[in-house]
């Protein structure tokens, strides 16, 4: 059984806090990653109504009678990252992935690998056995790095999913294959009902790694990385998106006393223009005053672009509102026990 979200955090990671077609921008920096909070929102979509939270709610809140499916793509922590991660939090993802309702996407262990063909056996020299004693029978012996490939095989779902680039198909080919993941979620679902009654949260991590790792000599900017985030987000009910956000990429975008890399000028335009599409923003940080023992960052949860369209729309509806609520804007601690649980605290609270 998943550990319970704490109460001050739950309503931004449940299921309810992402309505249809919406988007969530997670920003981490190098020394505060996003993966423990990618956790939180895993166990709310998955368990919801299997559990109850802190407080003898139910997590999740309204909405949360039922498990959500998810689509997670991952293009900086491996399969045995995200299940490792999970079991520490009482999760079983490859228990989820066995009942359809729990996808991995792997964009990062074969991700720019190419197709490599073994030797031909001419090539190879012809040497006789080796003689063997018949008090000891024959053992085979794998190679350390064959043995631990087939370990990883068979510990790795068959619903996973193992993305490749290509030259020829680029930003698009990665776009198709990860809309077949969704798209087998919800067979009997047609496309151009996605939106009404897909019911698939889909969580893309790090997608900017595309965007450090090919640029534009490839074909690839912000605006394309843009374009890529809205086909998914087109078949998908909501979508949570985790980029960096470092000094280093987004304040040095500006002409200075120096130019800007096409790097920092591209990943900047990214992550603004991300910003201003979603509905909601989680940033991550470390402490401004520097290192704590009992705090390992800061996490601040605000309004998207996306938020104020979306209020004029449901102010201007016969139906009353989206049934959502207002979006109370607050900056919390954490910490990230040894264990793996994480305390989220206000500022002066007892902990």
């Amino acid at each position: 059984m998943p550990t319970p979200t704490p109460p001050i955090l739950a309503p931004y990671t449940s299921s309810s806090s992402s309505p249809a077609q919406s988007l969530t921008l997670i920003t981490s920096v190098l020394g505060a990653t996003s993966n423990w909070l990618v956790l939180r929102i895993l166990c709310d979509a998955l368990s919801a109504g299997e559990y109850e939270g802190w407080g003898g709610a139910a997590v999740g809140g309204r909405g949360a009678a039922r498990g959500r499916k998810v689509v997670l793509v991952s293009f900086l922590r491996s399969w045995e990252f995200w299940r490792g991660e999970a079991r520490r939090a009482g999760l079983d993802l490859a228990r989820f992935s066995n009942e359809g309702s729990f996808v991995f996407v792997d964009g990062l262990s074969e991700l720019f690998s190419g197709a490599t063909s073994a030797p031909s056996a001419a090539a190879l020299p012809i040497r006789s056995a080796p003689p063997v004693s018949s008090r000891q029978p024959a053992v085979t012996r794998l190679p350390a790095e064959q043995q631990q490939q087939q370990q990883q095989r068979a510990a790795t779902p068959a619903a996973t999913r193992k993305l490749h680039w290509s030259t020829k198909g680029g930003l698009d080919a990665v776009e198709r294959d990860i809309i077949s993941a969704i798209e087998e979620r919800n067979p009997n679902v047609p496309a151009d009902e996605v939106s009404a009654e897909n019911d698939t949260l889909l969580i893309v991590d790090q997608p900017d790694l595309l965007l450090a790792a090919t640029g534009a000599g490839q074909g690839v900017g912000a605006a394309e990385m843009g374009e890529f985030i809205m086909g998914l987000r087109q078949h998908s009910h909501s979508t949570i998106v985790t980029v960096s956000a470092d000094a280093p990429l987004i304040h040095n975008s500006s002409p200075t006393e120096r130019q800007p890399t096409p790097l920092e000028t591209e990943h900047a335009a990214l992550v603004v223009g991300l910003a201003h599409q979603a509905r909601m923003v989680m940033q991550l940080r470390g402490l401004d005053t520097g290192v704590a023992r009992d705090v390992s960052g800061v996490l601040r949860i605000s309004k998207g672009g996306g938020w104020v369209a979306r209020r004029v729309e449901d102010k201007n509806s016969s139906s009353g509102g989206d049934g959502h609520g207002d979006l109370e804007e607050r900056e919390v601690l954490y910490f990230i026990q040894a264990d793996g649980a994480v305390r989220v605290f206000g500022r002066g609270e007892m902990r």
